[in-house]
């Protein structure tokens, strides 16, 4: 902390001790985000980190005032830490940090720095819960713009659909202002992602991101819906869901995630619409076949949660 405190204070730097300061804090801020990391696990030492909260948070603030991406990226990264290990206590940063928030997921240049903060903005959301609600519009604009923005690299869109699906874990049915908006931009984009035919291998690597980002979307959505007298509102949207996980089963080429993932928001949607959804999955063109598929997997986290689903699925039907 000492030392980063010492690269903000000079003064009067040539461009090249700027550059080595630059590189100077870039490398403090990882050191941090990995100090608090370790600290942040247990009891006994989290409470010792606490101490030095508001002086890391202050430092980290004063970070962004420098010019550079990489340094940008680091205290970005270092921030994700620190409200993970701060948990709703980082609330009382928010007002304070929120415009680099923002600043950081306008940056379409630097998009690895974009990138970095949509995985912040999932953190956040886990560490405050509904308290991130004030500053949801905000966030929630600014990352549609993003995905409609042709200048962004296509690399940070799916990690932006995965942070819808933080936003309405954390939100739950608050999240009901921004379907009309996220619910369009899934369903053109999952059409998108549902075929791969003629593609060479890095696209099929890309598009099973897309895929898993948007189905991390959809189960997000449905569990923050869970319980709540709006889940009505989720069911227009069912028939379009079960047809995007038809057609990436059909198509054969998913990944293990995205498999995994897949199953997960079919046993989501029972577990949510009940029997608003059971009578659609035994319409489904091959829910049965996907979940047998899934049943019989070698690999646990697929089996799991496929056993789940089966559960959902059979009390969806039952009811």
């Amino acid at each position: 902390m000492a030392e980063l405190h010492k690269t903000l204070e000079a003064q009067k730097l040539s461009s090249d001790e700027r550059e080595k300061q630059n590189e100077l804090q870039g490398l403090l801020c990882g050191c941090l985000q990995v100090i608090i990391q370790k600290l942040g696990t247990s009891d006994p030492t989290k409470y010792a980190f606490m101490q030095y909260a508001d002086q890391i948070m202050n430092l980290f603030l004063r970070v962004f005032a420098c010019r550079s991406a990489t340094v940008h990226e680091e205290a970005m990264l270092a921030i994700g830490a620190f409200a993970y290990s701060t948990g709703p206590n980082f609330a009382k940063y928010m007002p304070e940090f929120y415009k680099y928030l923002e600043m950081g997921l306008q940056n379409f240049e630097e998009y690895q720095v974009c990138a970095v903060t949509v995985g912040v903005v999932g953190d956040i959301c886990r560490a405050l819960e509904d308290k991130i609600l004030p500053y949801c519009d905000g966030i929630m604009t600014q990352l549609l713009k993003d995905l409609s923005s042709n200048q962004l690299h296509r690399s940070v869109k799916p990690p932006i659909f995965s942070c819808f699906g933080d936003i309405a874990l954390a939100i739950g049915e608050n999240f009901e202002k921004y379907l009309m908006y996220s619910m369009p931009m899934l369903q053109s984009a999952a059409e998108l992602s549902a075929r791969t035919s003629g593609a060479d291998d890095e696209m099929i690597e890309y598009t099973n991101l897309l895929r898993n980002g948007i189905l991390e979307a959809y189960s997000g959505i449905f569990q923050g819906f869970k319980n709540s007298p709006k889940t009505q509102l989720l069911i227009p949207y069912a028939p379009h869901i079960l047809q995007f996980l038809d057609s990436i089963y059909m198509e054969k080429d998913m990944d293990d995630v995205v498999m995994k993932t897949a199953i997960g928001v079919l046993g989501d949607l029972a577990d949510t619409l009940g029997s608003n959804a059971g009578s659609l999955i035994q319409q489904s063109l091959s829910s049965k076949d996907f979940l047998n598929e899934c049943l019989s997997s070698d690999d646990h986290l697929i089996k799991e949660s496929a056993e789940w689903a089966r559960l959902a699925i059979s009390r969806a039907i039952s009811v």
